[in-house]
Protein backbone atom coordinates (compact mmCIF):
# COMPACT_ATOMS: atom_id res chain seq x y z
CA UNK A 1 0.00 0.00 0.00
CA UNK A 2 1.19 3.52 -0.93
CA UNK A 3 2.35 4.87 2.92
CA UNK A 4 3.01 8.50 2.06
CA UNK A 5 -0.63 8.79 0.60
CA UNK A 6 -2.23 7.01 3.22
CA UNK A 7 -1.36 9.69 5.50
CA UNK A 8 -3.13 11.78 3.58
CA UNK A 9 -5.79 9.72 2.69
CA UNK A 10 -6.27 6.87 5.43
CA UNK A 11 -5.37 3.50 4.68
CA UNK A 12 -8.74 2.37 3.93
CA UNK A 13 -9.04 4.58 0.71
CA UNK A 14 -4.90 4.83 -0.45
CA UNK A 15 -5.65 0.75 -0.63
CA UNK A 16 -8.67 1.32 -2.76
CA UNK A 17 -6.27 4.08 -4.90
CA UNK A 18 -3.59 1.71 -5.15
CA UNK A 19 -5.82 -1.25 -6.18
CA UNK A 20 -6.88 1.22 -9.14
CA UNK A 21 -3.56 2.24 -9.73
CA UNK A 22 -2.58 -1.13 -10.38
CA UNK A 23 -5.33 -2.00 -12.94
CA UNK A 24 -4.59 0.80 -15.11
CA UNK A 25 -1.36 0.31 -15.26
CA UNK A 26 -1.75 -3.16 -15.92
CA UNK A 27 -3.97 -1.89 -19.32
CA UNK A 28 -1.05 0.29 -20.55
CA UNK A 29 1.16 -2.36 -20.63
CA UNK A 30 -1.08 -4.67 -22.94
CA UNK A 31 1.27 -3.39 -25.31
CA UNK A 32 4.53 -4.82 -24.86
CA UNK A 33 6.68 -6.61 -27.05
CA UNK A 34 8.28 -9.58 -26.64
CA UNK A 35 9.01 -9.55 -23.19
CA UNK A 36 7.73 -11.45 -20.11
CA UNK A 37 5.84 -9.83 -16.83
CA UNK A 38 7.34 -10.70 -13.61
CA UNK A 39 5.47 -9.54 -10.62
CA UNK A 40 7.76 -9.62 -7.86
CA UNK A 41 5.34 -9.44 -4.56
CA UNK A 42 6.12 -9.03 -1.03
CA UNK A 43 4.99 -10.09 1.27
CA UNK A 44 6.80 -13.44 0.74
CA UNK A 45 3.81 -15.66 1.55
CA UNK A 46 1.50 -13.82 -0.53
CA UNK A 47 1.52 -15.90 -4.11
CA UNK A 48 -1.72 -16.97 -3.76
CA UNK A 49 -3.51 -13.68 -2.86
CA UNK A 50 -1.17 -11.74 -5.75
CA UNK A 51 -2.26 -14.47 -7.99
CA UNK A 52 -6.27 -14.05 -7.12
CA UNK A 53 -5.92 -10.60 -7.41
CA UNK A 54 -3.95 -10.03 -10.78
CA UNK A 55 -4.80 -12.85 -13.04
CA UNK A 56 -8.39 -12.02 -13.39
CA UNK A 57 -7.64 -8.37 -14.45
CA UNK A 58 -5.20 -9.35 -16.88
CA UNK A 59 -7.55 -12.63 -18.07
CA UNK A 60 -4.59 -14.94 -17.43
CA UNK A 61 -4.48 -18.32 -17.54
CA UNK A 62 -1.88 -21.26 -17.19
CA UNK A 63 0.44 -22.32 -20.11
CA UNK A 64 2.03 -25.64 -20.48
CA UNK A 65 5.21 -24.11 -18.60
CA UNK A 66 4.39 -24.32 -14.90
CA UNK A 67 4.62 -21.10 -13.56
CA UNK A 68 4.49 -19.22 -16.41
CA UNK A 69 0.67 -17.89 -17.23
CA UNK A 70 -0.15 -16.11 -20.40
CA UNK A 71 -2.63 -13.18 -21.20
CA UNK A 72 -4.37 -11.67 -23.92
CA UNK A 73 -2.28 -8.54 -25.51
CA UNK A 74 -3.31 -5.28 -27.64
CA UNK A 75 -0.95 -6.60 -30.42
CA UNK A 76 -3.62 -9.07 -31.52
CA UNK A 77 -5.23 -12.78 -31.06
CA UNK A 78 -1.77 -14.08 -31.95
CA UNK A 79 0.13 -12.95 -29.36
CA UNK A 80 -0.06 -13.82 -25.30
CA UNK A 81 1.57 -11.65 -22.86
CA UNK A 82 3.47 -14.39 -20.93
CA UNK A 83 3.56 -13.72 -16.69
CA UNK A 84 5.16 -15.18 -13.85
CA UNK A 85 5.55 -14.39 -10.50
CA UNK A 86 8.61 -14.11 -7.91
CA UNK A 87 8.66 -12.98 -3.82
CA UNK A 88 10.57 -10.17 -3.15
CA UNK A 89 12.55 -11.47 -0.43
CA UNK A 90 14.58 -9.33 2.14
CA UNK A 91 15.84 -6.72 2.84
CA UNK A 92 15.66 -2.55 1.74
CA UNK A 93 14.57 -1.98 -2.06
CA UNK A 94 17.97 -2.18 -2.97
CA UNK A 95 18.15 -5.64 -2.30
CA UNK A 96 15.31 -6.73 -3.73
CA UNK A 97 15.76 -4.44 -6.74
CA UNK A 98 18.56 -6.67 -7.34
CA UNK A 99 18.04 -9.76 -6.68
CA UNK A 100 15.28 -9.34 -9.13
CA UNK A 101 17.90 -8.30 -11.76
CA UNK A 102 20.08 -11.16 -10.58
CA UNK A 103 17.46 -13.57 -10.70
CA UNK A 104 16.14 -12.71 -14.12
CA UNK A 105 19.62 -12.88 -15.97
CA UNK A 106 20.16 -16.50 -13.98
CA UNK A 107 17.12 -17.45 -15.68
CA UNK A 108 18.05 -16.42 -19.32
CA UNK A 109 16.50 -12.78 -19.84
CA UNK A 110 19.07 -10.80 -21.60
CA UNK A 111 17.30 -7.06 -21.04
CA UNK A 112 15.52 -6.72 -17.81
CA UNK A 113 13.38 -3.65 -16.49
CA UNK A 114 12.40 -3.31 -13.01
CA UNK A 115 9.73 -0.95 -12.58
CA UNK A 116 6.61 0.08 -9.85
CA UNK A 117 3.52 0.29 -9.51
CA UNK A 118 2.67 4.16 -9.05
CA UNK A 119 3.49 5.47 -12.14
CA UNK A 120 0.37 4.64 -14.21
CA UNK A 121 1.79 7.02 -16.94
CA UNK A 122 4.68 4.25 -17.54
CA UNK A 123 3.02 2.73 -20.37
CA UNK A 124 4.22 -0.14 -22.76
CA UNK A 125 5.51 3.01 -25.24
CA UNK A 126 8.14 3.93 -23.10
CA UNK A 127 9.27 0.38 -22.20
CA UNK A 128 9.12 -0.38 -25.53
CA UNK A 129 11.51 2.68 -26.75
CA UNK A 130 13.65 2.18 -23.82
CA UNK A 131 14.48 -1.44 -24.59
CA UNK A 132 14.75 -0.08 -28.28
CA UNK A 133 17.07 2.64 -27.85
CA UNK A 134 18.83 -0.01 -25.48
CA UNK A 135 19.25 -2.23 -28.30
CA UNK A 136 20.25 0.07 -31.11
CA UNK A 137 22.59 2.97 -29.04
CA UNK A 138 24.76 0.70 -27.79
CA UNK A 139 23.66 1.59 -24.46
CA UNK A 140 24.05 -0.86 -21.23
CA UNK A 141 20.88 0.20 -19.70
CA UNK A 142 17.83 2.89 -19.54
CA UNK A 143 16.40 4.79 -16.49
CA UNK A 144 13.00 6.70 -16.21
CA UNK A 145 12.99 9.83 -13.65
CA UNK A 146 10.47 10.31 -11.61
CA UNK A 147 9.86 13.87 -10.75
CA UNK A 148 10.49 13.49 -6.97
CA UNK A 149 14.12 12.90 -7.79
CA UNK A 150 13.74 8.78 -8.03
CA UNK A 151 13.15 7.04 -10.84
CA UNK A 152 10.15 4.89 -12.20
CA UNK A 153 11.90 2.45 -14.57
CA UNK A 154 15.65 1.48 -14.40
CA UNK A 155 16.57 -1.08 -17.53
CA UNK A 156 19.78 -2.90 -17.33
CA UNK A 157 21.64 -5.68 -20.09
CA UNK A 158 23.98 -7.20 -17.45
CA UNK A 159 23.74 -7.45 -13.31
CA UNK A 160 25.29 -4.27 -11.49
CA UNK A 161 24.89 -4.34 -7.97
CA UNK A 162 26.93 -1.07 -7.30
CA UNK A 163 23.61 0.55 -8.62
CA UNK A 164 21.63 -0.24 -5.17
CA UNK A 165 24.30 -0.28 -2.91
CA UNK A 166 24.42 3.07 -0.55
CA UNK A 167 21.59 4.28 -1.69
CA UNK A 168 18.59 6.62 0.78
CA UNK A 169 15.62 5.55 -1.02
CA UNK A 170 13.63 7.60 0.34
CA UNK A 171 15.46 10.47 -0.27
CA UNK A 172 15.26 12.96 -3.62
CA UNK A 173 18.61 11.86 -4.27
CA UNK A 174 18.18 8.53 -5.56
CA UNK A 175 18.50 9.26 -9.87
CA UNK A 176 21.48 11.17 -9.02
CA UNK A 177 23.18 8.90 -6.76
CA UNK A 178 22.17 6.16 -9.62
CA UNK A 179 23.46 8.24 -12.49
CA UNK A 180 26.98 8.47 -10.22
CA UNK A 181 27.20 4.64 -9.68
CA UNK A 182 26.55 4.03 -12.82
CA UNK A 183 28.81 6.54 -14.80
CA UNK A 184 31.77 4.68 -11.71
CA UNK A 185 30.98 1.24 -12.96
CA UNK A 186 31.30 2.23 -16.58
CA UNK A 187 27.42 2.19 -17.58
CA UNK A 188 25.80 4.49 -20.60
CA UNK A 189 22.85 4.58 -19.77
CA UNK A 190 19.69 6.21 -21.74
CA UNK A 191 17.59 8.64 -19.86
CA UNK A 192 13.77 8.06 -20.72
CA UNK A 193 11.52 11.42 -20.46
CA UNK A 194 10.78 12.39 -16.60
CA UNK A 195 7.27 11.03 -15.29
CA UNK A 196 4.97 11.79 -11.90
CA UNK A 197 4.85 8.56 -8.96
CA UNK A 198 1.95 8.90 -7.31
CA UNK A 199 3.18 9.54 -3.57
CA UNK A 200 0.62 12.53 -2.44
CA UNK A 201 -2.94 13.51 -2.94
CA UNK A 202 -1.52 16.02 -4.58
CA UNK A 203 -0.13 14.33 -7.30
CA UNK A 204 -3.53 11.26 -7.09
CA UNK A 205 -5.62 14.60 -8.01
CA UNK A 206 -3.47 15.73 -10.85
CA UNK A 207 -3.34 12.03 -12.22
CA UNK A 208 -7.70 12.17 -12.17
CA UNK A 209 -7.49 15.50 -13.92
CA UNK A 210 -5.31 14.05 -16.58
CA UNK A 211 -5.38 11.51 -19.75
CA UNK A 212 -5.50 8.62 -17.37
CA UNK A 213 -8.35 10.25 -15.19
CA UNK A 214 -11.55 8.45 -16.41
CA UNK A 215 -9.61 5.09 -16.84
CA UNK A 216 -8.80 5.68 -12.61
CA UNK A 217 -12.55 7.20 -11.70
CA UNK A 218 -13.93 3.67 -13.92
CA UNK A 219 -11.75 1.32 -11.70
CA UNK A 220 -12.17 2.99 -8.83
CA UNK A 221 -16.20 2.50 -9.93
CA UNK A 222 -16.91 6.04 -10.13
CA UNK A 223 -19.15 7.77 -12.37
CA UNK A 224 -17.37 9.95 -15.15
CA UNK A 225 -17.37 13.65 -16.15
CA UNK A 226 -19.94 14.22 -18.23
Amino acid sequence: MKTRLAADVGNDEAARYYKALVEVLLKQLQGLEKCRIRFCYAPDDADDAIRFWLLPLMNGSPSETEGVYLAPTALGEKYRQEIDFRPQGEGDLGDRMQRAFAEGFVDGFEEIAVIGTDCPDCGARWINAGFSRMSTDQRDGMIGPSTDGGYYLLGLKTPCPSLFTSIAWSEDTVLDRTLSAAEKAGLKIEKLPPLTDIDHLEDWNSLLEGPLGASIKKSLGEELDS
